[in-house]
């Protein structure tokens, strides 16, 4: 702290003066899809006259726009928020930080003394080998000739001290390979508590600092309420969704969040608020889209039509069907829900995702399988719901489905209002087996004289129930449909479907039958399209 005082000389008038450095961690946390509003309230005591508050070390992310100050116990003056040339942040180790950081200091040591202790051994086993070296060269004799006694006395002398350097190195190598040991398993404690330090550390930096100006004419204490926005943090809901199916059906949602930070701060025992101001095998039936037809000029090449109205684009071909992606929607007015978490929480910046338990909500379902023929083997489980909680659903990427108790699937949860009706997938039903066969295809010119074009197709769908029960079906097919008075489309279906703008959606059937055990359901489908010889169907 008296670095800070000190370098406090540097900073321009407008922060000099009485000047007193308080700490303003995180006390409580709203956090959003995206983002989070943070408020720090510290208590202060100063003397009578004019003062700077002055609190580092907050988030680089502070977003200077929404800092509100609130003073209570003196005169509220200027407040300057800075984001470059901050000064630094004085922090205390924790106990648990300094015990941590003395056991790296004490390994380190004891790593040093070992590593000098080994290279003392390897010297030893260094001179040994000059010493075999030198022997080396006396062996080698010299150009006159010794007497038999010096010769004989020369080769003793000179094998026993070979004998002797050999064992000698052979001795000081086996002790450094012991001392080696021992150093690979100090390291591995050393690196274990350069972990541990780091992980005890607080994430502290220096992107930002508050000068709060206040006055009072009498000493005072006071608290000081400081509230900003950060976008470094946020929350998603999770869901469990479990369908119990049987002689009677309910769902049962239950609601978390997954909760995370990254805004460069440790938040210790903050009160949390959740605010809703807002896989890879397939597991829900394939989308079907409406066939739209139209028809152009020959030398149109599938441009814009005029006669397919003002407002009318081109449709591109059907792409295969993907699960979209939800926005998130940032700090949203307009949607009020909150959830109070009822125990304080600590969040590491960077490091710890908290799962939190919210709420269930039950609802009875409507249970039936979805079939559609045109593009799936098999029917799927589904449940359709009321949202008649009273409350908004929020979207979520993290919901994993249950059936009987039994894990199916993660999926995507869309968003779902207050009264909305939703058709949820519970996984394939292979038992409810499909085929399609088109049957039929001509196209060309119709009679000698005539200048008109057509176009005839004929499917078939067979459904197999293959279990040992009844389903409730809903069958899904679609025929072509027009916009342009000069583009004919008849069609007709054996049975004639229960539904012919299935979801308000153009060209869209759905059939709805109780298809019994070992029970097979077979459709006949058929379209006929006319249109005249001098345009081209699209």
């Amino acid at each position: 702290m008296l670095k800070a005082l000190t370098a406090l000389a540097l900073l321009p008038t407008a922060l000099i003066g009485e000047t007193i450095p308080i700490d303003a961690p995180v006390t409580s946390a709203v956090l959003y899809a995206n983002g989070a509003t943070l408020t720090r309230a510290v208590s202060f005591t100063a003397p009578a006259g004019h003062h700077d508050l002055l609190i580092t070390g907050l988030p680089a992310s502070l977003d200077p726009a929404s800092v509100r100050v609130a003073i209570d116990g003196a005169s509220l003056g200027s407040v300057i928020v800075r984001q470059n040339r901050v000064l630094p942040s004085d922090l205390t180790d924790s106990s648990e930080l300094i015990t941590a950081k003395n056991e790296v200091d004490r390994l380190e040591a004891e790593v040093l003394r070992i590593q000098d202790s080994r290279n003392d051994i390897l010297m030893r086993a260094q001179a040994a080998n000059a010493r075999l070296t030198y022997l080396a060269t006396l062996s080698a004799g010299s150009d006159i000739a010794p007497s038999p006694e010096t010769l004989q006395a020369t080769l003793d002398l000179i094998s026993a001290q070979t004998l002797a350097a050999h064992q000698e190195a052979a001795a000081a190598q086996r002790e450094a390979r012991m001392f080696a040991k021992a150093l690979e398993k100090l390291k591995e404690a050393l690196e274990k508590a350069h972990q541990t330090v780091i992980a005890l550390t607080p994430s502290h930096g220096n992107g930002a600092m508050l000068s709060v100006a206040v006055s009072t004419e009498h000493p005072t204490s006071g608290t000081l309420t400081l509230t900003h926005l950060v976008h470094q943090a946020g929350w998603q809901p999770v869901y469990d969704l479990h369908l119990t199916h049987g002689d009677s059906s309910e769902l049962t949602v239950r609601r978390g969040a997954l909760v995370g930070q990254n805004t460069g701060e440790d938040w210790s025992d903050v009160a949390l608020t959740l605010s809703t101001s807002r896989p890879n095998d397939q597991t829900r039936p394939s989308n079907l889209n409406p066939d739209l037809r139209w028809i152009t000029d020959r030398n149109d090449h599938g441009r814009r039509s005029e006669k397919a109205g003002a407002d009318y684009v081109m449709a591109e071909p059907a792409p295969a069907p993907i699960i979209e992606e939800i926005a998130s929607l940032g700090f949203a007015d307009g949607i009020t829900a909150t959830y109070a978490y009822p125990t304080d929480v600590s969040i590491t910046s960077q490091a710890d995702f908290l799962r939190l338990s919210l709420d269930t909500l039950s609802t009875p379902p409507q249970v039936f399988a979805l079939a559609n023929p045109l593009r799936d083997e098999t029917a799927y489980l589904m449940a359709s719901i009321i949202n008649d909680t009273g409350e908004l659903l929020l979207p979520s990427h993290e919901a994993s489905f249950y059936l009987n108790g039994q894990f199916i699937s993660r999926g995507a949860l869309p968003l779902i209002a207050a009264g909305d009706e939703i058709d949820l997938s519970f996984g394939p039903i292979n038992g409810l087996r499909l085929s399609h066969t088109l049957r039929d295809r001509e196209s060309g010119d119709t009679g000698v004289l005539t200048s008109r074009n057509e176009q005839r197709e004929t499917h078939e769908f067979s459904i197999r129930n293959l279990t040992d029960r009844s389903w409730d079906m809903r069958i899904l097919g679609h025929v072509p449909y027009s916009e342009q008075e000069d583009l004919e489309v008849t069609w007709q279906s054996n049975p004639h479907p229960d539904v012919t703008n299935y979801k308000d959606r153009r060209g869209i059937l759905a059939w709805h039958h109780t298809l019994g055990a070992d029970e097979t359901l077979d459709i006949t489908l058929s379209h006929h399209l006319k249109w005249p010889k001098d345009m081209v169907l699209r």
